[in-house]
């Protein structure tokens, strides 16, 4: 169990003038994650670039964990903090080695942050495995040891640790501006979503809920998968918005080649006024290249073309056994393969446009602005919001 942990922030340090926004930002989101899972109270501060979190009590391990899925940080490393004594530190690692039963070998890193103190990196190093040597059963591995005992010699304290967790990565949610992530009960949006976060996106949800083609089950999948990807966030909303009459008419109104790709382009100016609304300011979308008929270069031109908004598709590179495997860490597999009623499949022609042709798009688009019922779908839009944990609140 342990009181303290240090928090390695990840591409921070490549921010110059711009850091120290960027360390508050990733300071509030752990903050968050702490207080929701941490009952006592604790100090987050900064020792030479990196975050330590301090509490009385032990932090526990699914908090631990938690930490672990914030963009932002590289890793997470437990640490016991010992006085400034390297006998003291021989005699804590010596202790805690022998509780060790699986591993055989080891090797001491150090660092000396405070200059000022007597032995240097070398010479702690060697002191530190003496004592190892001789008082247990482990032997050195400088090249591929089981355990890495990493020693960081503070101002006042010495830090020792054995065990880093690797972390997210990436940036803090929120410094890299706010998106409208078009989300699905498949694969790919909610990988798209997980990568953009670890961009530094903060994220609001649209699902398109085609009530009555389809039914209730489809939409708690989709809270489920919301509930997830909040996670990666500071909480984050969810809006269900009723997209059945806008897909109605659009199925009678247009060619039927054309049914799939101007559900999408609706889709998109549903999201840009929903983006309006919450000062968000790009769409993002799980589309990979040539993957469906609407997924096509031909078809993403015509639909960026028609959009007033940036569109993020991270994925467009990606074939589906990897987004399938991002999904397993992102933890929104075992939610995604869960069968669901798709209404785009029930409306889903037989020989759908994948090159525009002849202006027959821009026309219809021209002629059927559906502003009335996109302004109703926004209003009629059922919120969820989820706070920093996943779970629902109202």
């Amino acid at each position: 169990m342990y009181t303290t942990l240090v928090l390695n922030v990840d591409e921070l340090w490549l921010k110059g003038k711009n850091r120290k926004s960027y360390f508050e930002a990733m300071k509030k989101h752990i903050r968050a994650v702490i207080k929701a899972y941490h009952s006592d109270q604790f100090v987050l501060k900064n020792e030479q670039q990196r975050l330590t979190a301090e509490s009385e009590t032990a932090f526990s391990e699914e908090l631990i964990s938690r930490l672990q899925d914030l963009p932002g940080l590289n890793s997470i490393q437990p640490v016991r903090r010992v006085e400034l004594d390297m006998d003291k530190v021989v005699e804590l690692v010596v202790k805690e080695l022998k509780l060790q039963t699986e591993f055989k070998t080891f090797k001491v890193k150090a660092k000396r942050v405070n200059k000022r103190f007597s032995m240097v990196s070398n010479d702690i190093n060697r002191y530190v495995a003496t004592g190892v040597l001789k008082n247990t059963h482990f032997k050195v591995d400088v090249h591929n040891p089981d355990l890495m005992i990493e020693i960081k010699v503070m101002n006042d304290s010495i830090l020792v640790s054995w065990e880093k967790l690797r972390a997210t990565g990436g940036l803090p949610v929120g410094t890299s501006g706010k998106l409208v992530t078009l989300i699905s009960g498949g694969f790919d949006s909610p990988v798209a979503s997980y990568v953009m976060a670890k961009r530094g996106c903060q994220q609001t949800f649209a699902f398109f809920y085609a009530y009555p083609y389809v039914g209730e089950e489809v939409k708690e999948k989709i809270v489920k998968i919301c509930q997830v990807l909040s996670r990666y966030q500071n909480g984050a909303k969810l809006y269900v918005i009723p997209f059945g009459d806008i897909q109605n008419y659009i199925a009678k109104e247009c060619d039927e080649r054309y049914r799939t790709l101007l559900f999408r382009k609706y889709m998109m100016d549903v999201s840009c006024a929903l983006a309006y609304r919450t000062k968000s300011d790009a769409l993002l979308m799980g589309d990979a290249l040539g993957q469906v008929s609407s997924q096509t270069i031909h078809n993403m031109k015509a639909l960026d073309a028609a959009c007033p908004r940036l569109v993020m598709r991270p994925l467009l590179g990606h074939n589906k056994i990897e987004i399938i495997q991002l999904s397993k860490k992102v933890g929104t597999h075992d939610i995604s393969i869960i069968p669901h009623d798709d209404a785009c499949s029930l409306f889903a022609p037989k020989h759908p446009v994948i090159k525009p042709k002849d202006g027959y798009f821009e026309k219809f688009i021209e002629e059927h602005d559906c502003r009335d019922l996109i302004h109703k779908a926004i209003s009629e839009a059922e919120i969820f919001k989820f706070d920093v944990k996943g779970e629902q609140v109202e």
